[in-house]
């Protein structure tokens, strides 16, 4: 009877143990670490786009961005974590750099900040407003096998506004009183529809006050990315505009702006050094040549009315002949 009393007080105090033990095990957290981004990247990253204006692509922009990150350690010991970097940026960049460090160490009881910077080639080539996602992987280095945490963001593509101008010249030259279309070459390496702006055109000339240059509508078409139209610009000059040889340059900008410079030596003809006609070359000049050319004939005229000159040899002997003769006839009876 005392050993069954023992047996069912042993069977009533064990369910209230282990009740007990779980009750107080949830209130300690068990010591782990843990990965997160510094600011809140609910909405994509816009890259900054970059560029080198002394190089010979300086058009071909790029992009870059530097992300920071968290790793807290709630262990008492330090933990060493390994990093890995994935993303889909390859597949659309000319080339993709990545700063991160393959692996870092967390002191115990500490949360420490890393940062991972990214840059990539021509953005001009990729589409104004596209995404990409980057990973980074973060591994617990650890003989025992764990699951690794893993924290992602996009990166967004921002506008790239890169536009040239050519102005082409082709020697040819503007008389005066007269005008002509000088035509411009306007190419968009950007990567969105681009057009230079009405009010941005600026044309100025160096060297003739009395050339006059206006803006043609054609200069302000939309142009794709990668295309190349061919615009033009009107100038003209005054009718008393001396021979003289000018700078006309071009400046504008983009709706994304874009600034675009160029600029060529045009030559102005002035009517008096045009090549005069054979025929009538003015009024003074025409009058006199119909002068000569009247002189020419009154002395052919005049020339074609009169015999050839006798020299005095053959005078002097018609005269001798003639005296012999007057004196033979007197001596004849």
């Amino acid at each position: 009877m005392k050993n069954r009393m023992i047996l069912v007080s042993i069977l009533l105090i064990v369910p209230m143990l282990s009740m007990a033990v779980p009750a107080s095990a949830q209130d300690i957290e068990t010591p782990s670490w843990e990965i997160g981004w510094v600011e809140d990247h609910s909405n994509a990253v816009l890259l900054t786009s970059i560029g080198d204006k002394n190089s010979n692509d300086w058009w071909d922009t790029g992009g870059t961005t530097t992300l920071e990150f968290y790793i807290e350690n709630t262990r008492m010991v330090e933990v060493t974590i390994n990093l890995e970097f994935e993303s889909d940026h390859e597949d659309e960049f000319g080339w993709v750099e990545v700063e991160l460090d393959e692996s870092v160490v967390v002191a115990g009881q500490s949360n420490k900040t890393f940062s991972v910077s990214i840059e990539v080639g021509a953005l001009n080539d990729v589409s104004e407003g596209s995404t990409h996602e980057l990973r980074i992987i973060a591994q617990e280095d650890t003989l025992l096998s764990t699951t690794p945490q893993i924290i992602e963001i996009d990166t967004q593509v921002p506008r790239v506004a890169v536009m040239t101008t050519d102005v082409i010249n082709e020697d040819i030259p503007v008389m005066a009183g007269d005008s002509m279309d000088v035509k411009v070459e306007i190419t968009n390496l950007g990567n969105k529809n681009d057009g230079l702006v009405n009010t941005e055109t600026k044309l100025t000339i160096d060297g003739c006050p009395q050339l006059n240059a206006e803006a043609d509508t054609s200069l302000f078409e939309t142009v794709e990315p990668g295309a190349t139209i061919e615009a033009n610009f009107e100038v003209s000059a005054a009718s008393s505009h001396p021979s003289k040889s000018c700078v006309v340059t071009f400046r504008s900008s983009s709706a994304g702006l874009a600034s675009v410079t160029d600029s060529i030596e045009l030559e102005v003809r002035s009517s008096s050094s045009s090549t005069p006609s054979t025929d009538n070359g003015g009024d003074d000049g025409g009058n006199g040549d119909e002068g000569d050319g009247d002189d020419t004939e009154v002395d052919e005229g005049v020339r074609a009315n009169f015999l050839n000159s006798i020299s005095l040899i053959s005078s002097l002997a018609i005269i001798g002949i003639a005296a012999l003769v007057r004196r033979f006839d007197t001596k004849c009876p």
